[in-house]
């Protein structure tokens, strides 16, 4: 039987997080399952949340071992921003002391550099070269397609000119390029002249067995309102950022055509800049069938999915849709069994095609409310349906375990060339 090579494995995500700070994710989970599987894991993160706006550590760099072959490292990148322009300097900050990171517990064999930002390809390119590793650079975001919307005029030219630079040039220095995005390497292809074969299209997954002791937490973690309100009501639920890209305007402004039904909620749970625009409409449309609750602890979202009853995801038109999307949401909700709304035109709803829910027209109001309506006259058969159908999908194609093999699978190519 051929012996497992254990493979020196170094991940770059600013904004990786952990359990220890209350957090998880992508790149925890990832590292956590290939490091219980004996390869070396170093995931290099900032200190500094941009959501609470403060650092974790105050330390230089923080070092945290999760086990034997697994390493968390925080780095306290300067300066504590509010601010875009801050924040950009705190990106580079990262890009310089990642770069320059040397006390590494084994030489690394393969860089990855997730674009949450894209300079970090640039750090983990640095880094690559230094240990003569197989570089890999992530894709979650299209930059700079995904920030299309948010720029016009010279700006957007001049944003969109540094960069497409960067992707021009980390695309073609890297040995390969992970993408969440299912369509990501029709846009690299047509842009960059990449070569297909070395992109591995990867989404994101769920911890299925956290997922589901959560789910099994006792009903008292939640307050005693928000208990009332899901056990009492027929509740229409979403999770999450209150941002401008979800859609909540459309959700909220849906509402008013259900009026009629009896004990019929809708619950928008999370905390975002979009907050004082939905309070401004429920008020204006007299919405008394809206509630809003204030941003949980992530450890309390499966309860919450599993005491309601039909779950809502929205997306804003954007360019960057046309080569889809991979959103953590769409695990979480279908791991909750529970049957799903989406209203978005994103190429290749991952709702339908796991026949999960139904998949409607964005920014349309009263079509998303007859198509809740539709679905609450059906709970018990085609909502169950969808329901049973979302659990089984995500349990074949989206389980951490899943996307770790993916991974690994991009890693040996890399290390096959």
């Amino acid at each position: 039987m051929e012996e497992e090579i254990t493979i020196n494995i170094v991940l770059l995500n600013h904004h990786a997080s952990a359990p220890d700070v209350g957090g998880g994710g992508r790149h925890y989970e990832l590292a956590k399952s290939l490091s219980e599987d004996g390869h070396n894991l170093t995931v290099m993160a900032s200190s500094y949340d941009n959501w609470k706006q403060k650092y974790h550590f105050q330390e230089k760099i923080h070092k945290k071992k999760f086990n034997n072959n697994f390493e968390f490292l925080r780095f306290k990148t300067k300066p504590a921003y509010t601010g875009t322009l801050g924040r950009f300097f705190n990106y580079q900050d990262y890009k310089k002391q990642t770069a320059a990171y040397d006390q590494f517990q084994a030489k690394p064999d393969v860089v990855i550099a997730s674009s949450v930002h894209p300079f970090a390809w640039i750090g983990g390119y640095k880094l690559s070269k230094k240990y003569n590793a197989k570089f890999i650079v992530e894709v979650r975001d299209l930059w700079p397609l995904s920030l299309y919307e948010d720029f016009s005029g010279l700006m957007r030219k001049l944003i969109f000119m540094y960069f497409e630079s960067l992707e021009k040039k980390y695309y073609n220095l890297a040995d390969a390029i992970i993408t969440t995005a299912p369509f990501a390497d029709e846009y690299m292809a047509e842009k960059y002249n990449t070569d297909r074969d070395k992109v591995f299209h990867i989404p994101h997954g769920i911890d299925l067995a956290r997922f589901d002791k959560n789910k099994s937490l006792d009903d008292d973690i939640l307050n005693n309102d928000l208990n009332n309100l899901l056990d009492t009501n027929f509740c229409v639920t979403y999770t999450g950022a209150l941002s401008k890209s979800e859609g909540l305007p459309t959700f909220v402004k849906a509402a008013k055509h259900l009026r009629d039904i009896d004990n019929f909620k809708f619950v928008i749970v999370g905390g975002g800049g979009e907050k004082e625009k939905l309070e401004n409409i429920i008020e204006a449309e007299e919405l008394d069938n809206v509630v809003m609750i204030d941003k949980q602890p992530r450890d309390y979202i499966p309860l919450i999915l599993k005491k309601s009853d039909i779950l809502f995801c929205g997306l804003m038109d954007r360019k960057a849709f046309k080569y889809g999307i991979s959103k953590n949401k769409f695990y979480d909700y279908m791991a909750a069994k529970k049957p799903i709304v989406f209203a978005s035109n994103v190429r290749g709803s991952l709702i339908t095609k796991a026949k999960a829910g139904i998949t409607i027209e964005p920014h349309k109001p009263k079509k998303l409310a007859g198509a809740i309506r539709n679905l609450y006259q059906n709970i018990d058969t085609d909502g169950r349906q969808y329901a049973e159908n979302g659990r089984e999908y995500v349990e074949k194609y989206h389980t951490t375990e899943k996307i770790a093999a993916d991974f690994l699978e991009a890693i040996n190519y890399t290390l096959s060339k």
